[in-house]
């Protein structure tokens, strides 16, 4: 149980972040700073990512139907 809810704070936490980017992208129109969000947000992403799968594999979660 603690894994299941370790993973959807993790999940909430990735959506957030997500909208926060993302409407940073679309206030902007420098492209220095478009490019910079980009990069951070590849790299991040792919972290973050890698977090949550781990946590969900230790959530041992079963066949979700």
């Amino acid at each position: 149980l603690r894994y299941r809810v370790i993973a959807m704070v993790l999940e909430l936490g990735i959506i957030v972040h997500s909208v926060v980017i993302g409407l940073s992208l679309g206030a902007t129109s420098d492209t220095c700073t478009i490019k910079g969000l980009i990069a951070a947000l590849c790299f991040h992403q792919m972290f973050e990512g890698m977090g949550l799968g781990g946590c969900i594999l230790q959530a041992e979660y079963t066949n979700m139907k």
